[in-house]
């Protein structure tokens, strides 16, 4: 009566470690923490249903089964997790504790050459060794969950699986498969013979199941692990793009007129040494337009720079698609960039915008007339940008002051 004493509370000392380190190990695994008087708690009800099943004999299923069912009942309500999550905690805990109690029991069987029905669960019985693979199986469980947590920096952490679902489903159908494959294999202990044979199959279907667990596990934490690495990739990447659509942005609000969304000025001089640089022959136009400040003056700022859009329009017309640029230089001075073309072609060109601004004037919403004065340069007759727009400068004020002369109908001598 002593010695069963004992052993009661020995395994009862050993239960206690094996479930004090799961509950380790799930809040490890779930990352969330979990109060010590619940770990007691647990003990004493799992303690109490093994000690019921125990003494009502039922069969190895059926007791794994209901410690299932109340572990799972435990995690749900202890860690406010989800149920697959809980599901998936549970499984692991009976498979590895129901093969860990097999392995021991056919181990124990060959090493001492005892039939497997020395084992079983009928406890009253005399000469029944049940406690022993019993108390060895909490232990090794206790262990396997001690290192699982403590190693866990080294391994692959099945901590990622839980954030995966697709890889959870997948540890939930391998984890039933096996826990088949082990229901299947306590047929052994029907068989009244002491056959090594037997005993031997128990111990390499047990170890195959851990291994198969343990793989599975692995494999699903490492594939769980790759999707979460292309998720951040996915999202390092959409923001790499956001990134640079946000610069390109503010580039163009840098590089832009906000009013007429011309290029602006610096946007030209640095094309403009861009050109000169690589040697590029162009053709630059300075233009200017006519009467802006009257129109401003008499009709207000708003009829300023719709003269303003409209005469950046007209000039954007003559510019050849993805070859010529239109820059706003100043207030009432635009550059335009002609890379190829000559001097007498880019004239007609702006010959072109004067008809169709002066076509404009004084239609309905432009009661003002229209026009520019430009300037023409080649880029070999000067050899710095700001030469050559000074260059191109000073022939649109001649192009203005012949233009206001032929308008006063004064001839130049």
């Amino acid at each position: 009566m002593p010695i069963n004493l004992l052993s009661l509370i020995l395994i009862a000392l050993i239960y206690f470690y094996q479930n004090w380190q799961f509950f380790r190990y799930a809040e490890s695994v779930l990352m969330k923490p979990i109060k010590k008087p619940y770990i007691v708690l647990s003990f004493f009800m799992n303690y109490a249903l093994f000690m019921v099943c125990s003494f009502m004999q039922l069969h190895l299923v059926v007791n794994w089964l209901l410690i299932f069912v109340l572990l799972l009942i435990e995690i749900l309500c202890f860690f406010r997790c989800p149920l697959s999550d809980s599901f998936v905690l549970a499984l692991i805990s009976m498979i590895i504790g129901l093969a860990l109690n097999i392995l021991f029991r056919c181990l124990l069987a060959a090493i001492f050459d005892l039939p497997l029905t020395s084992f079983s669960n009928d406890t009253q019985a005399a000469g029944n060794l049940k406690r022993y693979p019993v108390g060895l199986g909490f232990l090794a469980a206790g262990l396997y969950f001690h290192l699982g947590r403590r190693w866990e920096a080294h391994i692959d952490n099945p901590r990622v699986i839980f954030q995966d679902k697709t890889r959870k489903y997948f540890l939930i159908e391998l984890s039933l498969a096996i826990y088949l494959y082990l229901v299947l294999n306590l047929l052994i202990y029907s068989e009244p013979g002491n056959f090594l044979v037997l005993k031997l199959w128990g111990v390499k279907s047990c170890v195959f199941s851990l291994l198969g667990l343990g793989l599975g596990v692995r494999y699903a934490a490492r594939i769980s692990r790759l999707n979460h690495y292309r998720a951040l990739n996915r999202e390092v990447l959409a923001e790499l793009r956001q990134k640079k659509e946000e610069e390109l942005a503010l580039s163009r609000i840098a590089s832009t007129d906000a009013l007429t969304g011309c290029l602006n000025r610096q946007m030209a001089e640095a094309s403009l040494e861009a050109l000169l640089r690589e040697g590029m022959p162009f053709c630059l136009c300075f233009a200017d337009l006519n009467d802006l400040k009257r129109v401003n003056d008499t009709l207000g700022h708003e009829m300023g720079d719709l003269y303003l859009l409209t005469a950046a329009q007209t000039l954007r017309r003559a510019c050849r698609t993805d070859k010529d640029q239109l820059y706003r230089y100043g207030g009432d001075e635009f550059l335009i960039l002609f890379p190829g073309l000559l001097p007498a072609i880019a004239s007609d060109r702006l010959r072109q915008v004067n008809r169709g601004l002066r076509a404009r004037s004084h239609m309905p919403g432009h009661p003002f007339d229209m026009s520019v004065s430009y300037g023409l340069a080649q880029s070999g007759e000067a050899e710095t940008p700001g030469a050559l727009i000074r260059t191109a400068d000073a022939r649109m004020y001649l192009h203005k002051e012949t233009t206001e002369r032929n308008q006063n109908g004064i001839r130049r001598p």
